[in-house]
């Protein structure tokens, strides 16, 4: 893999903080949401705005819904919760989900093998199932999580998950939510109980998490300690990462991510970078610089030979703006050009239901086809 370079800013398009981003499948097109309450799809071809959303609160989540093409998952501060589809050149559908809950959206996951959403919502961890297209039958929320036997205090504090992973081990499927205040929880979604916990006093206040690509690994930002990463059935941290940061200016949530199947992390910073480590080593790979502001929120994308980062600014006020950052990196990733997003051609309910179903395979392929990739970086770090 080479290094990242800059390859496009986007500006004028938001006018406060960017709170989330998302690249289509196709990696054509980036949605991004912020506290102005717009949604805002842009073409990366020449950073054009193809399409701008006003909504009634600011957006917390922005999802590209990973079986339907051409549809987009939106989460915002007043729990409403909401989908753009059918997105066309000049024309766009959308429609309202209730779910029966009140509370902020703080981020949502979809199982393409179960077809089910989970969703953070206010205090709690929801699981809503995709009957048919666009169709959900009712939520079912977890418990709330008790404190851990080496915790005090917990009780007081607000339950809020800050990450969400599907996880299917044998014949069980679990959520993998990591809480702000209560570790990590790793829920059988059918018995809707705990199956293992992860509890260490080196990761309290979890800001966000990332799973490796198969599970076998998972790291959360602390914020007040830095990065840790926790090989799955482990309690323990078997590494941890130091996130660069001003020392008065600790006690945020910065997103985090696995890259390159495993074998790098990628944190946000309160300094305004971006920092890539090796997975292995945990040495430092790159530093992408943002402007010297708070970098919180990104994505990433692969596309043919080349892997693309999108990097959004906060605290900017009128002048937010995203950065986009390219690398080679030798093929790995094609099979992800097959999940591509037609926008500008109409679909029938019925093709729409078809392509879901080749999506969903197609998904299943590209996880076998990465899985020696990734379980050789996995093992390289245990080695």
């Amino acid at each position: 893999m080479t290094a990242y370079i800059h390859t496009r800013t986007l500006s004028e398009g938001h006018s406060d903080s960017i709170n989330s981003l998302a690249f289509s499948r196709c990696g054509k097109y980036l949605a991004s949401g912020s506290d102005d309450k717009c949604v805002i799809i842009w073409r990366l071809d020449d950073g054009s705005i193809l399409y701008r959303l006003l909504l009634d609160s600011s957006v917390t989540v922005v999802f590209w819904h990973p079986a339907l093409r051409d549809t987009v998952i939106i989460g915002c501060e007043d729990g409403n919760l909401c989908q753009l589809r059918h997105l066309q050149i000049d024309d766009f559908s959308r429609k309202d989900f209730d779910l029966g809950v009140d509370g902020p959206v703080h981020c949502l996951e979809y199982d393409t093998d179960t077809r089910c959403f989970a969703l953070s919502i206010g205090h709690h961890v929801y699981i809503a199932h995709e009957s048919r297209e666009c169709q959900f039958l009712a939520s079912l929320s977890f418990k709330v999580p008790q404190p851990s036997e080496e915790s005090t205090g917990d009780n007081a504090q607000p339950v809020r998950a800050r990450g969400l992973h599907f996880h299917k081990n044998g014949t069980t499927s679990m959520l993998i939510v990591s809480y702000l205040h209560h570790g990590v929880i790793a829920w059988d979604v059918k018995r809707m109980t705990c199956l293992w916990r992860i509890w260490s006093r080196d990761a309290p206040l979890i800001g966000s998490s990332a799973a490796s690509p198969e599970i076998k690994a998972l790291i959360v930002q602390t914020m007040h300690k830095g990065l840790f990463m926790y090989l799955i059935g482990g309690s323990r941290p078997s590494r941890g990462f130091v996130v660069p940061g001003r020392p008065n200016e600790k006690g945020r949530p910065l997103q985090v991510r696995f890259l390159e199947g495993g074998s790098k992390v990628i944190c946000g910073s309160n300094t305004g970078e971006v920092r890539m480590w090796e997975t292995s080593s945990g040495e430092v790979f790159q530093n992408l610089p943002h402007g010297g502001m708070f970098h919180m929120k990104f994505s990433l994308c692969f596309q043919g030979h080349y892997s693309y980062i999108a990097a959004a600014s906060s605290q900017k006020g009128q002048k937010s703006y995203i950065q986009i950052w390219r690398a080679k990196t030798g093929g790995r990733f094609l099979f992800l050009c097959f999940f591509t997003t037609h926008i500008g051609n109409d679909s029938s309910d019925t093709s729409s239901s078809a392509n879901a179903s080749s999506m969903i395979r197609m998904w299943r392929i590209f996880r076998v086809c990465n899985l020696s990739f990734t379980r050789a970086c996995i093992l390289k770090h245990l080695n």
